[in-house]
């Protein structure tokens, strides 16, 4: 029988003794004045072949201390299957997992079709919106997928706006954030996405744990550029965590070092709390 998801998410955690993953979010200079890919990749290349080399570098440059990454979707617009499969083949050559940070969220057939195409791409998870309301749907085609694809799915993200309707608003007197992580529980997806940022507490990650379950993982942004706080997400947190940090880490002036201090970070932090238990 083919491992899950989360069963081979749980031996790399192991083989590599790290928590960290790449976030690979390749900017390009007419985007934004800062945390741009640099001109070298884009002389006499097309954008595409310019960003996929780009993360190609970085998965190369930090692969030794992460476990996972995780391209955005927002900034690989416009990659033909081929790109995608150059650059999850390549995430998969470094004993990486492969997350695509799609987001998801629609009805069953259009759904289908992107997990048909996600299958294809060779990405080992995705991140999934809930707000459809169709987890067990999504959760049903993913899974029957060899390998299975993996639906890490929005439960409390990292950026402060997110408290409107994660948070302050309600489904039957519960905050959403809570509904959408007994819904993960309920129909077997492998994950939530919970931030690091200050508004989500040491409490929420705990309640957002004991409700999905021990064994899910909890794929955490919001660690780095955005300055959230790595020792409550790995207190609260529990052995399953993946801490992804993007922008400090691809865009400074020595990723594989930067991967390296984080990684050796969390480690200590691990350390502490493993000691705890």
């Amino acid at each position: 029988m083919a491992q899950t998801f989360v069963q081979r998410f749980e031996e790399i955690l192991e083989e590599k003794r790290s928590v960290l993953c790449i976030g690979l979010d390749p900017a390009l200079p007419a985007q934004r004045d800062k945390h741009i890919i640099p001109l070298k990749y884009l002389e006499r290349k097309h954008e595409n072949e310019a960003r996929l080399n780009f993360c190609l570098d970085i998965i190369e440059e930090t692969s030794d201390f992460c476990i996972a990454a995780k391209p955005n979707e927002q900034y690989l617009r416009g990659f033909t299957s081929e790109q995608h499969q150059k650059l999850t083949n390549s995430i998969r050559k470094h004993g990486l997992l492969s997350i695509y940070d799609c987001k998801l969220g629609d009805i069953r057939d259009t759904a289908e079709s992107a997990l048909f195409y996600y299958h294809k791409w060779g990405y080992d998870g995705i991140t999934f919106n809930p707000f459809p309301g169709n987890i067990e749907e999504v959760v049903q085609i993913a899974h029957s997928y060899n390998p299975q694809i993996g639906i890490i799915v929005l439960t409390l993200m990292s950026n402060p706006e997110a408290e409107t309707f994660m948070r302050h608003a309600t489904i039957i007197r519960r905050p959403v954030y809570l509904r959408i992580a007994e819904d993960v529980k309920k129909y077997g997806a492998d994950g939530c996405v919970v931030g690091a940022t200050g508004h989500v507490t040491e409490d929420d990650i705990k309640i957002i744990r004991n409700t999905a379950g021990k064994d899910k993982m909890l794929l955490i942004p919001g660690v780095g550029a955005q300055k959230g706080d790595p020792e409550k997400v790995i207190k609260a947190g529990g052995k399953n965590v993946l801490i992804n940090v993007g922008r400090d880490i691809i865009y400074s002036d020595d990723p594989k070092k930067k991967a390296e201090d984080y990684c050796k970070m969390f480690n200590e932090i691990r350390s502490i709390y493993e000691r705890a238990v």
